[in-house]
Protein backbone atom coordinates (compact mmCIF):
# COMPACT_ATOMS: atom_id res chain seq x y z
CA UNK A 1 0.00 0.00 0.00
CA UNK A 2 1.56 3.61 -1.04
CA UNK A 3 0.68 7.14 0.55
CA UNK A 4 1.33 9.84 -0.26
CA UNK A 5 0.95 13.74 1.41
CA UNK A 6 -0.41 16.52 -1.16
CA UNK A 7 0.71 19.48 0.35
CA UNK A 8 4.00 20.26 2.29
CA UNK A 9 3.25 23.47 4.67
CA UNK A 10 3.34 22.57 8.09
CA UNK A 11 0.64 20.27 8.31
CA UNK A 12 1.89 18.39 5.22
CA UNK A 13 5.42 18.61 7.09
CA UNK A 14 4.06 17.31 10.15
CA UNK A 15 2.33 14.14 9.10
CA UNK A 16 5.52 13.34 6.98
CA UNK A 17 8.14 13.75 9.88
CA UNK A 18 5.70 11.35 11.65
CA UNK A 19 5.70 8.94 8.58
CA UNK A 20 9.66 9.34 9.11
CA UNK A 21 9.30 8.73 12.87
CA UNK A 22 8.00 5.24 12.18
CA UNK A 23 10.17 4.59 9.04
CA UNK A 24 7.44 4.40 6.50
CA UNK A 25 7.95 5.84 2.77
CA UNK A 26 5.65 8.79 1.72
CA UNK A 27 5.74 10.70 -1.58
CA UNK A 28 5.24 14.28 -0.91
CA UNK A 29 4.23 16.52 -3.79
CA UNK A 30 2.91 19.74 -4.15
CA UNK A 31 1.97 21.71 -7.31
CA UNK A 32 5.58 22.89 -7.60
CA UNK A 33 8.67 21.13 -9.10
CA UNK A 34 9.83 18.43 -6.65
CA UNK A 35 13.51 19.96 -6.52
CA UNK A 36 11.95 23.44 -4.68
CA UNK A 37 11.34 21.33 -1.79
CA UNK A 38 13.51 18.67 -2.11
CA UNK A 39 15.99 19.40 0.54
CA UNK A 40 13.08 20.25 3.26
CA UNK A 41 11.85 16.51 2.49
CA UNK A 42 15.39 15.38 2.92
CA UNK A 43 15.91 17.01 6.25
CA UNK A 44 12.75 15.46 7.41
CA UNK A 45 14.01 11.69 6.38
CA UNK A 46 14.78 9.20 3.81
CA UNK A 47 11.58 7.78 3.94
CA UNK A 48 10.17 11.08 2.80
CA UNK A 49 9.96 11.15 -1.46
CA UNK A 50 9.12 14.33 -2.96
CA UNK A 51 7.61 13.92 -6.06
CA UNK A 52 5.57 15.55 -9.06
CA UNK A 53 2.01 16.12 -8.22
CA UNK A 54 0.70 13.92 -11.15
CA UNK A 55 2.96 11.12 -10.11
CA UNK A 56 2.02 11.24 -6.17
CA UNK A 57 -1.67 10.98 -6.39
CA UNK A 58 -1.13 7.24 -8.11
CA UNK A 59 -0.89 6.23 -4.53
CA UNK A 60 -3.51 4.18 -2.99
CA UNK A 61 -3.62 7.05 0.12
CA UNK A 62 -3.64 10.46 -0.19
CA UNK A 63 -3.43 12.73 2.35
CA UNK A 64 -4.80 16.25 1.02
CA UNK A 65 -3.02 18.86 3.06
CA UNK A 66 -3.15 21.89 1.02
CA UNK A 67 -5.28 24.96 1.33
CA UNK A 68 -9.31 25.39 0.74
CA UNK A 69 -8.46 27.66 -2.56
CA UNK A 70 -5.70 24.97 -3.95
CA UNK A 71 -8.40 21.55 -3.69
CA UNK A 72 -10.09 22.41 -7.04
CA UNK A 73 -6.63 22.04 -8.69
CA UNK A 74 -5.22 18.96 -7.12
CA UNK A 75 -8.66 17.30 -8.16
CA UNK A 76 -7.86 17.61 -11.59
CA UNK A 77 -4.61 15.85 -11.13
CA UNK A 78 -6.91 12.42 -11.78
CA UNK A 79 -9.49 11.70 -13.97
CA UNK A 80 -10.56 9.54 -11.24
CA UNK A 81 -10.24 9.09 -7.57
CA UNK A 82 -12.02 6.29 -7.49
CA UNK A 83 -11.18 3.44 -5.26
CA UNK A 84 -8.49 6.04 -3.29
CA UNK A 85 -8.75 6.75 0.00
CA UNK A 86 -8.38 10.30 0.75
CA UNK A 87 -7.62 11.48 4.00
CA UNK A 88 -8.28 15.34 4.10
CA UNK A 89 -7.09 17.82 6.78
CA UNK A 90 -7.41 20.58 4.57
CA UNK A 91 -8.15 23.97 6.53
CA UNK A 92 -11.32 25.70 5.70
CA UNK A 93 -11.01 28.05 8.48
CA UNK A 94 -12.15 31.57 6.87
CA UNK A 95 -14.23 29.53 3.69
CA UNK A 96 -17.88 30.70 3.89
CA UNK A 97 -20.43 28.24 3.99
CA UNK A 98 -21.54 29.24 0.42
CA UNK A 99 -18.09 28.19 -0.79
CA UNK A 100 -19.11 25.07 0.48
CA UNK A 101 -21.66 24.47 -0.88
CA UNK A 102 -23.51 24.35 2.83
CA UNK A 103 -21.45 20.84 2.50
CA UNK A 104 -18.76 19.60 5.40
CA UNK A 105 -15.36 20.30 3.87
CA UNK A 106 -14.87 16.69 3.35
CA UNK A 107 -18.25 16.34 1.74
CA UNK A 108 -17.65 19.55 -0.19
CA UNK A 109 -13.53 18.22 -1.55
CA UNK A 110 -15.34 14.65 -2.28
CA UNK A 111 -17.86 16.13 -4.67
CA UNK A 112 -14.94 18.08 -6.35
CA UNK A 113 -12.66 15.25 -7.05
CA UNK A 114 -15.80 13.58 -8.19
CA UNK A 115 -16.49 16.00 -10.29
CA UNK A 116 -20.00 16.41 -8.79
CA UNK A 117 -19.52 20.26 -7.95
Amino acid sequence: MSCAIVGFGNIGQALAKAFARNGIEVSVATTRDPESFASAAAAIGPTIIPKKLAEAVKADIVFLAVRFESHRDVAKALPTWQGKSIVDVTNAYGVSPEELGGQALARASQMEASGLA
